[in-house]
């Protein structure tokens, strides 16, 4: 037994469905079907067997199925699991407003319980995704903007980089025009270092300083990530609506898809499917092979509606198919938008860290450079100012929002109030146009199967005059039968009897629903007021409701027409097919005519090799006669015997007959299964002819009995009527009730979250508060220590400058002889005029080396005729003296000294290894030979004295120079 499918697919290989419109061809190539006819004509297979009883149907309504009328695309038919389903969520509690129904029927196939929905839901989570789309682009447009104008800084930062690099280029060509000409002075280098520092500042023709642009970088920077929460959140948005479309697109499939009760039919689904789809496309094929076998047996020529039925409904299943792709098409879509909208949010996070490198590179540039403190604390005090600016906003901004909560919590309250009111009057309506839709589709409904009733009776008045005459003969048998029939009168009033006891118990429940009934009226008699009013906007909506059925009749007229449209297409076709038939005849006799020329040629062909074989022998016979020599055979010689070339002809007369006997065998084949198929048929129609009988005399005494009952039925009908309506109107008062009870709970919910989102803001607050306070303490301690350090700078330069001057007049007669020396004290002047502290510090150990080695590299002769004439000049204004042991320990100690300050100040260096003999003299100051040129030539040391104590000031300025330079930079680190 195969299963009923739920729904039904559609065939393209059908003989009765072929348009040629390509509407019905596209997409269908995957369901074939394959009728007997086409058996017959194909291949050798055998008849299908008999066609199955009719499956069991799942729906507990006995009434006859009629034909099917042609639907809109859009009507989907519902499988009758899912039709119980339906009916038994609805009885059981009331549907939410969120989960509607999916596809509705035509108003001609409408049931009575489904109302139709207010809202839909896919028209809602359009809206959102409307909604969220514009959010979208407003913050793409936000973030192009933003892009715009960090490309403008980035453009600016260049552009003044390229200012800095001219200034530069124009400094170094003013130091060389400096250094060309002798007679500059410290002013004009004084003067060109304070241009450099109103340009690095800015002043109002150059424009904002660097350190503004640094400032509104930040803020932008500051913009853009609160932004990009905005993004984030508008993301978690478009994600949520992706899941209720998921769960949305789920719920569809469930419905759709038939139930067997089976819990872990998820994990599987794709092969269920196939299996259902399977075993539809199997029950299409027997119930279209049924309808053509029964066709052709009883001549009946109304079964091409049926197969025009059946097509109807695979191509609605077809075009719910293509709904569901298109449906997933657009999920794949939203989420590779989703990934996109991702991937952009990933490559701003980006450019806001690579902002963020860039800012800290520059920041680090900045920090080198001395001369932008003053710009530095220019924009920390501005800054300074723009937060206090802004925590007075932030503070404003909170006091407004307060109120605006006050505000909107009043607001709140009223319009929950209006809202019931109007939640409570649009109930009323809804209810009172359902009850409306039920009775329309009541109506509907009777009257179509008042129609057919219609015809089938018609259908069975023509079935009985045909019988009028096997009715007479009956007759006299049917008098036989009256003692049967009285015994089926007795059991009729046994039926009676006890109906009319449950029509006694049917009495007793409508009293006790009359008392229900009559406590019901006298709560709702204070609602008819109200509800009278109602019932005017609810008679205007039917009104609107007939106008809609009208337009609906309308359109099943325009089906109807396009039904027979399709008609006469499908007769064209099968002119067509008649004419394809003739083709196919016409191109059959040109085989046969084709398959005897070729047996034409076949026998000349074997007359031609005859004729061919005699030769050869006769050839062969009068070689051997004239050589007389005994050759062998050759290869093909054996050919040209009698009796192989007999047995070669046997070989394929034998071949020719076993094939005309497999042919007759598979001809037996499908004549055998032809009578079975044939015998199988008549046994069936045997049994449904009695079956019909049985059927027809239970007809008859039934109509007697449905009469009396339908009269039965209409007095309680109308009562049944006000009991439903009253019980309707308590259940819309329960729903009320509760729907009301649900919107106070929410009420309250969404109070209790603005109270805590209250409280969190207040925290905020308070700690945005403590953090600007220790912000200004920690700038005001900035701003001290910018101060000390711009104080010790200025200190320590002015120092080192007198010492680098007082340094340079001392070295200027001793660079005379020395060329390199000059060098260096050329250099020396020029960074002076300049005013580099930081490039004379680098110089400034060289030059030392550079004068050590010039002292050192002398010769001795030299040194003694200097000292001589030095001395002769100090001994003709000073009186001689001889030099004390301690002047000769401190010369001694001298060089160590200076050795030991050049370590620290370069540790690269070392000072050259002195002559062993003036090694030796320096470091035993108390032995005799020193005692003796010490006192031979007193002008000598006097005079090395002088310039011994003269150096020693000096390097121990230096000294404490580079001290109080190496602690403020300890202190400032």
């Amino acid at each position: 037994m195969l299963r009923p499918p739920s729904t039904p697919m559609f065939s393209n290989d059908s003989p009765v469905l072929q348009p040629e419109d390509d509407e019905f061809t596209t997409g269908l190539g995957n369901y074939s079907l394959v009728t007997p006819r086409r058996l017959s004509n194909d291949g050798n297979q055998a008849l299908s067997p008999p066609p199955p009883p009719p499956p069991p149907i799942h729906n507990s309504d006995s009434t006859v199925r009629r034909p099917m009328v042609a639907r809109n695309a859009a009507s989907m038919p519902q499988s009758p699991s899912v039709k119980s389903i339906a009916s038994s969520k609805r009885v059981g509690a009331v549907k939410p407003k969120g989960l509607n129904r999916v596809h509705e029927d035509p108003p001609g196939n409408q049931s009575t319980d489904k109302p139709t929905p207010s809202v839909h839901p896919i028209d809602t989570l359009s809206k959102k995704l409307r909604q969220q789309a514009m959010e979208l682009t407003k913050v793409y447009e936000e973030l192009e903007k933003q892009n715009l104008q960090i490309d403008a800084y980035k453009q600016q930062i260049q552009d003044q980089k390229r200012e800095l690099e001219r200034l530069r280029i124009t400094r170094s060509k003013s130091m060389d025009s400096s250094s060309k000409e002798p007679t500059s002075t410290r002013a004009t280098a004084l003067g060109q270092q304070k241009r450099a520092a109103q340009m690095m500042i800015g002043t109002p023709s150059t424009g904002a300083s660097l350190g503004q642009k640094r400032g509104e970088l930040d803020r932008k920077l500051k913009e853009a990530e609160r932004e990009k929460k905005k993004y984030e959140l508008a993301a978690k948005r478009i994600e949520k609506a992706l899941v209720e479309l998921q769960v949305f697109q789920n719920d569809r499939m469930e419905r759709l898809l038939p139930r067997e009760g089976v819990s872990n039919q998820r994990e599987n689904d794709m092969g269920d499917l196939e299996s259902v789809l399977d075993e539809q496309r199997a029950y299409i094929r027997v119930l279209e092979e049924a309808v053509h076998l029964k066709a052709t047996d009883f001549e009946v020529t109304g079964h091409e509606e049926l197969l025009v039925v059946l097509a109807e409904l695979r191509h609605t299943i077809y075009e719910q198919e293509k709904d569901v792709e298109q449906k997933s098409n657009l999920l794949v879509s939203t989420q590779q938008q989703l990934e996109q909208e991702q991937q952009e949010h990933s490559a701003t996070e980006n450019l806001l860290v690579n902002a963020q490198k860039q800012q800290e590179v520059m920041a680090q540039r900045f920090h080198e450079q001395e001369s932008a403190l003053h710009s530095q604390l220019d924009d920390t005090r501005r800054q300074i100012e723009q937060m206090s600016n802004h925590l007075d906003q932030l503070q404003g901004a909170a006091t407004d929002a307060h109120r605006t909560e006050e505000a909107l919590q009043s607001r709140l309250i009223a319009a929950t109030k209006s809202q019931n009111l109007i939640e409570t009057k649009l109930d009323d309506a809804t209810r009172n146009i359902k009850t409306l839709q039920q009775q329309l589709g009541a109506v509907n409904t009777k009257y179509e199967e008042v129609k057919l009733q219609t015809v089938s009776l018609q259908e069975e008045c023509t079935k009985k005059q045909s019988h009028l005459d096997e009715m007479n003969s009956l007759q006299e048998e049917l008098l036989s039968s009256v003692d049967k029939y009285v015994g089926k009168v007795k059991k009729s009033r046994d039926k009676v009897e006890r109906l009319e006891a449950e029509l006694q118990a049917c009495q007793e429940k409508e009293k006790l629903a009359h008392k229900q009934a009559d406590d019901a009226v006298r709560s709702s008699d204070e609602r008819l007021a109200t509800l009278q009013i109602e019932v005017d906007a609810v008679k205007q909506r039917e009104q609107q409701v007939q106008a809609q059925y009208t337009a609906l009749q309308q359109e099943n007229q325009r089906l109807e027409s396009t039904l027979r449209e399709m008609q006469q297409r499908l007769q064209n076709q099968a002119q067509e097919n008649s004419e394809q038939q003739q083709e196919i005849t016409t191109k059959q006799e040109k085989c046969h005519l084709i398959e005897e020329a070729a047996v034409e040629l076949e026998s000349a062909l074997s007359t031609a090799l005859r004729m061919i074989l005699e030769k050869a022998t006769v050839s062969t016979q009068e070689r051997s006669s004239n050589d007389g020599d005994v050759t062998d055979s050759d290869d093909y010689t054996f050919l040209l015997d009698d009796s192989v070339l007999s047995k070669l002809r046997r070989t394929s007369e034998v071949e020719a007959y076993a094939l005309q006997v497999d042919s007759m065998n598979e001809q037996l084949c499908r004549a055998e299964a032809e009578c079975e198929a044939y015998h199988a048929l008549e046994q069936h129609t045997a049994i449904q002819e009695k079956a019909l009988e049985a059927k027809e005399a239970l007809i008859y005494d039934l109509s007697s009995e449905k009469d009396r009952l339908v009269e039965v039925e209409k007095a309680y009908s109308d009562q049944v009527a006000t009991n439903a309506r009253y019980s309707e109107q308590l259940e819309d008062l329960q729903e009320a009730t509760r729907e009301q009870r649900k919107y106070a709970e929410e009420l309250e919910f969404a109070l209790e979250n603005a109270a805590t989102f209250a409280e969190q803001q207040n925290e905020c607050n308070q700690k945005l508060n403590v953090q600007l306070a220790l912000l200004e303490t920690s700038k005001r301690e900035q701003v001290g220590y910018v101060k000390t350090l711009q104080e010790q700078n200025s200190a320590f330069s002015n120092r080192f400058m007198k010492l680098v001057k007082q340094y340079a007049a001392l070295l200027r007669p001793v660079a005379a002889t020395n060329r390199s020396l000059q060098d260096h004290i050329n250099r020396f002047d020029t960074e002076l005029q300049n005013g580099d502290v930081l490039r004379l510090l680098q110089l400034f150990p060289a030059l030392l080396e550079q004068y050590i080695s010039a002292c050192i590299g002398r010769p001795e002769q030299d040194h003694v005729t200097d000292a001589r004439k030095r001395g002769q000049q100090s001994v003709n204004s000073v009186p001689t003296k001889i030099p004390s042991q301690r002047s000769i320990e401190w010369s001694s100690a001298k060089p160590r000294r200076c050795h030991q300050y050049l370590e620290m100040a370069t540790p690269t260096w070392h000072p050259p290894t002195p002559e062993p003999s003036v090694s030796k003299t320096l470091e035993s100051p108390v032995s005799p030979p020193l005692d003796a040129t010490a006192t031979r030539k007193p002008a000598c040391f006097i005079a090395t004295e002088k310039e011994e104590a003269q150096l020693a000031e000096q390097l121990e300025l230096i000294r404490g120079a580079f001290q109080s330079y190496k602690e403020d930079v300890e202190t400032s680190g």
